[in-house]
């Protein structure tokens, strides 16, 4: 008897990011019940009780794109003033 497949309702995506002072660490993002969280390796982890990682929520919102409305220049000539 072959095994089925079990669908997770979960799941954990692992991404490598530079940091602004130009190390790299890994970060998790993942999502639960709609909502967003990311994971960060505890860089300051004091004893062997602090968690590993740091989670925290995602509430990053992309932009809208927006159409720039400023009148393009035509010509070397077609000076705004």
């Amino acid at each position: 008897m072959s095994e089925a497949k079990r669908k997770s309702e979960f799941g954990i995506w692992k991404k490598s990011v530079k940091l602004k002072n130009g190390e790299t660490s890994e970060v998790l993002n993942f999502t639960v019940n709609g909502q967003r969280y990311n994971a960060w390796p505890n860089r300051y982890k004091q004893n062997e009780k602090s968690p590993d990682y740091n989670v925290y929520l995602d509430t990053y919102v992309k932009p809208e794109q927006t159409t720039n409305n400023v009148a393009k220049k035509t010509s070397d000539t077609d000076l705004p003033f």
